[in-house]
């Protein structure tokens, strides 16, 4: 067989593709920097109008804060009672198209002048309640409702769960009364929510709430104080028994023995109503629970407070396209 000479490497192809490397990242490097050159050329020629539409585009930010006017507002956190949050809903609905319609016999009942509703807005929504139950306080719901579940045929039973499931179900609301008067406004707010407060259908349901809880508090504190005596009375059966048998065993008869565990947790249960309906007098005081009523605050104009960066971008940016579109024009006549 005939000597095979080896492949030499092709040197001249690599040193080719090599120099093409490198002149292909000098014209990169090239049109970057000449990019950058022709920016700085740009804003050097046009620094004085970039400026200029900036200081024009601050000061037109600076008059529209001035020509709009302030606007002010009050919070008023409420919890709807007797089941009144479809009236909450509709009794808002009422005056804010009231005051739409500039309806003078209206608010002349509420002592309210139509001149000094001009820009009042009233309006309301829903706070959820994001808390979320820890692991105890449900264990606990569970042992509470286990010892309800042995005086389920007792009356008052039903009244406390309705009673819990109506916690429950509950939600706070936000009722927001925008006004532009900061000394009118807050004394308006004080009579719309008077009016909003005040319905002859649910103040006599608030009359027979009161009359009931009063009730089952007085009726609760009487079993408390029957099992109170019946329990003192049973040991002091037990301990008579034991002194007279004198060898510390004491035997009752079945019909003699009192379930005591079962009564001490039927009075808990009794406490716990009464400690409910307590509780229930005191935040029910009218149609709606005032949770707090806020102070007037001032409106956060969000849209405004950007123009101060953002009608100066928009100057400038069109200033920017417009010099884009004429080099375009100047490229299109070449060409032809």
């Amino acid at each position: 067989m005939g000597n095979q000479t080896p492949p030499t490497p092709n040197t001249t192809s690599d040193e080719i593709d090599l120099g093409q490397l490198v002149k292909l990242a000098k014209k990169v490097i090239n049109k970057v920097g000449n990019f950058f050159l022709r920016v700085f050329i740009y804003l050097k020629k046009n620094g004085i109008k970039l400026g200029g539409l900036i200081i024009i585009g601050l000061a037109i930010s600076f008059g529209l804060n001035q020509i709009i006017s302030k606007k002010l507002k009050t919070d008023v956190i409420v919890r709807p009672n007797f089941e009144s949050k479809n009236y909450l809903y509709e009794v808002v609905a009422e005056l804010e198209a009231n005051i739409k319609s500039k309806n003078e016999v209206f608010f002349k009942g509420l002592e309210i002048a139509i001149s000094d509703l001009e820009g009042f807005k009233i309006e309301v929504n829903a706070i959820e309640d994001e808390k979320a139950k820890t692991d105890e306080a449900i264990i606990n719901e569970m042992k509470y409702l286990e010892v309800l579940e042995n005086f389920k045929d007792e009356s008052f039973v039903i009244d406390i769960l309705r009673s819990e499931l109506s916690e429950q179900s509950v939600i706070n609301h936000k009722i927001t009364f925008t006004y532009k008067n900061s000394t009118k406004g807050p004394a308006i707010v004080k009579k719309l929510m008077a009016y909003i407060n005040t319905n002859t259908y649910f103040d006599g349901l608030r009359e027979v709430h009161i009359a009931n809880a009063h009730s089952r508090i007085e009726k609760n504190t009487n079993l408390i104080k029957q099992i109170d005596v019946l329990v003192d009375n049973y040991a002091k059966a037990l301990l008579s028994e034991k002194q007279k048998s004198g060898t510390g065993v004491v035997y009752m008869e079945k019909e003699n023995t009192l379930n005591v565990p079962s009564l001490l947790s039927q009075k808990d249960v009794l406490l716990k109503e009464i400690e409910d309906k307590r509780v229930e007098l005191t935040q029910q005081t009218g149609i709606l629970s005032i949770l707090n009523f806020g102070k007037t605050q001032e409106v956060s104009k969000s849209f405004f407070n950007r123009t101060y960066f953002l009608i100066p971008a928009i100057l400038v940016v069109g200033f920017l396209l417009l010099s884009f579109f004429k080099y375009l024009e100047l490229k299109v006549k070449e060409i032809e």
